[in-house]
Order: C-alpha cells, then sequence, then structure tokens
C-alpha cells in the first residue's frame, strides 16, 4: 500500500538547494562559509530549500527523509564513532536515535584509504592511549577508489583521509564522538566514544553495481535505502515507482526525468533533486544515486 503524502509535498520533481556548512578539514571545492571552507554539502537537511523558498523543514520533508549530504574532505577528519539508537537514548534521552551511515566515493587520489573499523590485534585502550603512532597503527586502513561504497554500522571507528569527495547516507543524527583530532583544539568526548565503541564491527567496503539499471546498493539491515542508478548503451530508461519521497543525485553524464522535472537540462552532475511519491521514468546516459528511508522505496519494472 502507497503512503499517503504530506499534503504540503509537491506533485513534481524540485531541484533542491543543499545548506552549506564549514569544516575545519573541508577542501573548499563548494566555496566557504565564514572564512571557513566548506566540508559538508547537507542536501536533505533541514535549511536546505525548495524552488519555492521553503525549507525542507518548513515544507514538511525534512523527516521523511535520510539525511544525505556530499563531504569535501581536505585534512583528515576526526577518528570518531557513532553510537547506536540504544546508546543514543543511554546517552542523550528519550527520542534521541544513532547513526548509521554509508559514503560512496565519488572522487579520490591515487592509492586512496580510509580508516574504518579496527585492526584485529588492536584494543579499544589503543584508540585512548594518546599516542598518535598508536592510535593510527590500531585503525584498519582500507584501499577505495571512485565507486567505492562503504557501509558505517554505529559503533564503528572511522576517520576519513583527505582528498576525498564523498556522498553520504545517514540517519538523521547529529551524534559524532571524537576519539582524536590530530592536534586540532575541538574537544574529545572520551566517555561517549567508550560507551558507543563496537570493537568487532566488520564493516562492509566494495564496489557500488557496475550493472545499468536501478540497482540496491544498501545493505538489508540499514535504516534508509539507496539505490546505484547507471543507464547507457543497452539500458536507456528505468521507471521507478516511490511509495514515499526520495532525493536523486546526479552523479556522472546527463539524466532526465521524462516526467516532466521544472528543467530537464539541468541535470547536471551534482545536482539534486526532491522525488514524491508516485511513478517516475528516468532516462539518458549517465549514473545517479537514489535514496530514501526504509523499507520503502523504488520498484524496478
Amino acid at each position: 500500500m502507497r503512503v499517503d503524502t504530506h499534503p504540503d509535498f509537491a506533485t513534481e520533481p524540485a531541484r533542491l538547494t543543499p545548506a552549506l556548512v564549514g569544516r575545519p578539514w573541508g577542501g573548499g571545492r563548494f566555496g566557504s562559509v565564514d572564512d571557513e571552507p566548506v566540508g559538508e554539502v547537507w542536501v536533505t537537511g533541514d535549511d536546505a530549500t525548495l524552488p519555492d523558498g521553503r525549507t525542507l523543514a518548513e515544507a514538511g520533508f525534512a523527516a521523511m527523509l535520510p539525511l544525505v549530504k556530499l563531504l569535501d574532505v581536505d585534512g583528515t577528519l576526526s577518528v570518531q564513532v557513532h553510537p547506536d539508537d540504544a546508546a543514543a537514548v543511554d546517552l542523550r534521552g528519550p527520542g534521541s536515535v544513532g547513526k548509521h551511515e554509508s559514503w560512496v566515493v565519488l572522487e579520490a587520489p591515487e592509492g586512496a584509504t580510509v580508516a574504518i573499523g579496527l585492526e584485529p590485534a588492536a584494543s579499544v585502550e589503543d584508540l585512548f592511549s594518546g599516542d598518535e603512532a598508536r592510535i593510527v597503527a590500531a585503525l584498519r586502513h582500507r584501499p577505495v577508489g571512485v565507486g567505492s561504497i562503504l557501509d558505517i554500522p554505529p559503533g564503528t571507528v572511522h576517520a576519513p583521509a583527505g582528498g576525498l569527495v564523498l556522498y553520504e547516507i545517514q540517519q538523521r543524527s547529529d551524534l559524532t564522538f571524537r576519539i582524536w583530532d590530530w592536534g586540532r583544539p575541538r574537544p574529545i568526548h572520551v566517555q561517549d566514544a567508550r560507551r558507543s565503541i563496537r570493537p568487532d564491527s566488520d564493516p562492509h567496503v566494495g564496489p557500488l553495481p557496475t550493472g545499468e539499471g536501478l540497482t540496491l546498493a544498501s545493505q538489508p539491515d540499514a535504516p534508509f535505502r539507496l539505490w546505484s542508478c547507471r543507464l547507457g548503451k543497452v539500458t536507456a530508461a528505468v521507471a521507478v515507482e516511490l511509495e514515499r519521497p526520495a532525493v536523486l543525485t546526479i552523479t556522472g553524464g546527463r539524466l532526465a526525468i521524462a516526467s516532466g522535472a521544472p528543467d530537464d537540462s539541468a541535470l547536471e552532475p551534482l545536482s539534486h533533486w526532491l522525488l514524491p511519491a508516485g511513478r517516475w521514468q528516468l532516462q539518458g546516459r549517465g549514473t545517479a544515486l537514489l535514496a530514501s528511508g526504509a523499507p520503502s522505496g523504488p520498484q524496478q519494472d
């Protein structure tokens, strides 16, 4: 059964204008905010805007969507961990939610790696030793390239390195607990991080699906759904049936929403489109990522 749409929901695709957030590790590809380089582009943040000027929160969309961001990483992010739902409630009270996230690598230098999870011989105490060499040795460094997808369950210690541009999909939570911050003068969250870490977490790292069409790319237990869309010579169009709103991010080539987006020519790479519940058709030659909440999502003919 199709989920009823909110009375404020649009009936046609709408281009989103993301909110920009400055970070000390930002690469500046997306400009700056208050003299700080943009590190995060909040595609579906509460303050992202629709063409009529309303924010997603004001229009009633925000709570219906997972949080989608782009990360422009120049310096290494902190060594950090996110809690699961139970730990979030324990640490921050009723109504708090944890943070399960996944990344897709959009840009990466040759030989790029990401610290994700712990080495088998490492201990949690290594992370809190205050010895940078010991902390680095405790982290498991995984090679990544353009098109890699990394699933990061709550409790997984991680630290993306510089030079990456990442697409991120996550639960709508801002609970990030820093373990080590490479000498930057920001708070470290020792007690919260200790409560949240799962030392045996074994995150999935692999390539996006390479076949043409629309393919589920997120892990079965993720609290969101992420699909990889690839259209080309064999598959020139794909039908998408949505029971709830979703957000489409064009990552390469040029795609069109056949139902009639306000300006099909605007579907260039790194443009973002809110798709209301309904039946849509994507066509053209290019690649995209489609994100929605779980368990609802698109059905492909």
